[in-house]
């Protein structure tokens, strides 16, 4: 193994396969930690659990538990151990939070909320934004610090910073914050935008890529203003999102569309998003469905009608494009081994960042990987060309056999070798052959460990469909938080994963209240309007 490349750990997988199965969770009303039951009723998954003070509560996990424990057989235990957590000695998990030793994954991504005001007022926000009565909007020191503390994290792995809010973009620091991160050799700079900005201010889109954002996360609902209507409660966004990704094109912004999915409002645009997704591949790089969380109180009846789970996108997807198959895919963590050999082979970069490690749980999120033909528009889910079973054990004994001599050359060798034997050249549309698919793989790496990938555009693209299912206080399960890959950095000198930040504990408001000021004397010693004037409800 090469000299400082940080190795999986011995410790056990806190991600207990198998139904029925106990879990901790929380109580929605009180937010203590209770226990709760896992079962499968009725071909679903159920979460069952009692407060001793409040009660019975019941959730819906999965709609399809066959889909649902597929997942977790390729859930690979790839835990890490934080060599610098900020909390010594927490309380019970997810009490006193902020990363503690218990935590078992290092960050994929880090967000950074640059403002908690917004112009938009959605119904369904994590933030809710532009209800409160204080404003959250760090300074240029506090940014500075947040992102310095998470990129300080070991083993250093953060690949990606997103800014959010609120709508990041209203933020007087927000060209600042971008060149911040670049400067520090960060490879995805991001903005989770609802758009409007650069939509209405193309010259702000340029500014935003001269100062090193290449990513944007595009809240994108569905197809048509009426559905943006129905999820967002305002008039004319459709023609805005259209605008704001042709500002990401025009700037080479990478851009990944993120529909908030509910039950009976948008679930039947699935397919619609996907099929928008590949026409527009020249600068669309994958969609984020993220089904709804609950963050307020809200009764069973209307939970359950609008509870929209993972496995409910999989076969939507299924039945409404045919182009991916439930069988197609696959937790995160099936790229852990890949990962693994980069490591070996390639270590740090120049900044010291190793190959991205996203060992999330297996209910967090599943995806799947659409090869796209940008010239035909053709399209193969990768897993139809390879057996994937085969490759995770070629990959796996692999990174076994680097650890202690890590030559490129040999593991190049290794990587085609591989490729010829799981490659199945009876699904491959015409004129994606062996030697293409290689190129096209390297290429999406990153890194190009290979070497056999040129510096331009392949024909064939890969569109990572994925979705991410935040938990909320009814499915809210500890095992979960243990293993999130998506945390907040804050001025408090904390970092959160993205679930006890957004519900469960809820650290949010704590840290919001504690580094804001009154909307009233924001809005009097400022001179500045609360949220961008102009847009018509």
């Amino acid at each position: 193994m090469n000299t400082g490349v940080p190795m999986r750990n011995d410790l056990p997988s806190p991600a207990a396969a198998g139904l029925p199965r106990e879990v901790d969770s929380i109580c929605p009303e009180c937010g203590h930690v209770i226990p709760a039951l896992l079962v499968e009723e009725d071909g679903r998954v159920v979460m069952r659990k009692s407060c001793p003070e409040h009660g019975p509560f019941t959730d819906l996990i999965a709609s399809h538990a066959d889909i649902y424990l597929r997942a977790e057989r390729y859930a690979f235990d790839d835990s890490v151990r934080l060599e610098n957590p900020l909390i010594a000695d927490p309380r019970r998990c997810p009490e006193g939070c902020g990363l503690c030793p218990g935590h078992l994954s290092s960050a994929s991504m880090t967000n950074l909320d640059l403002t908690n005001r917004c112009n938009l007022r959605c119904p369904f926000c994590f933030a809710n934004a532009n209800v409160l009565d204080y404003v959250y909007e760090p300074d240029p020191g506090q940014i500075r610090e947040m992102m310095d503390r998470a990129l300080a994290m070991r083993p250093k792995r953060l690949q990606a910073i997103q800014f959010s809010g609120g709508e990041p973009t209203l933020s007087p620091h927000f060209l600042e914050a971008c060149s911040l991160a670049r400067d520090r050799g960060v490879r995805l700079v991001q903005a989770a935008t609802n758009g409007i900005r650069f939509a209405r201010e193309p010259e702000f889109a340029r500014a935003a890529a001269g100062a090193g954002l290449n990513g944007a996360y595009l809240q994108f609902d569905g197809i048509g203003d009426e559905i943006h209507r129905k999820t967002r409660g305002v008039k004319g966004l459709w023609s805005l999102k259209l605008k704001a990704l042709e500002a990401c094109r025009e700037n080479g912004i990478r851009v990944t569309l993120v529909p908030t999915l509910i039950r009976g409002l948008n679930d039947h645009m699935v397919g619609d998003i996907l099929r928008f997704a590949v026409d527009h591949m020249d600068c669309i790089v994958g969609i984020s469905f993220q089904p709804v969380a609950f963050t307020g109180r809200i009764d069973q009846e209307q939970r359950l009608s609008q509870r929209y789970t993972l496995t409910d996108l999989i076969t939507g997807i299924e039945d409404q494009t045919g182009m991916i198959g439930r069988e197609d895919w696959y937790p995160f963590t099936i790229t852990a081994p890949f990962a693994e050999v980069i490591d070996n082979v390639l270590g740090p970069d120049a900044h010291g960042f190793y190959a991205m490690h996203c060992n999330s749980h297996p209910g967090c999120g599943q995806a799947a990987y659409l090869l796209v033909n940008e010239r035909t528009g053709q399209t193969v889910p990768l897993s139809q060309l390879i057996d994937v079973d085969e490759t995770l054990r070629q990959v796996t004994d692999l990174a076994r056999k680097t650890r202690n001599k890590p030559s490129r050359l040999y593991t190049t060798a290794r990587i085609l070798a591989a490729l010829m034997k799981v490659y199945n050249p009876e699904k491959a549309p015409e004129g994606l052959s062996l030697i293409s698919l290689a190129k096209t793989i390297d290429a999406i790496s990153g890194k190009r460990m290979m070497g056999i990938a040129k510096k331009r555009r392949y024909e064939w693209r890969l569109l990572l469909v994925s979705s991410m299912h935040f938990q909320d206080a009814y499915n809210f399960q500890v095992d979960r938080v243990r293993r999130c890959t998506i945390h907040y950095s804050t001025p408090s000198g904390r970092i959160y994963p993205f679930c006890t930040y957004n519900c469960g504990a809820t650290f949010r408001t704590e840290v919001e209240k504690a580094h804001s000021v009154p909307r009233e004397e924001w809005i009097r010693t400022r001179g500045a309007a609360y949220v961008t004037e102009g847009f018509e409800e």
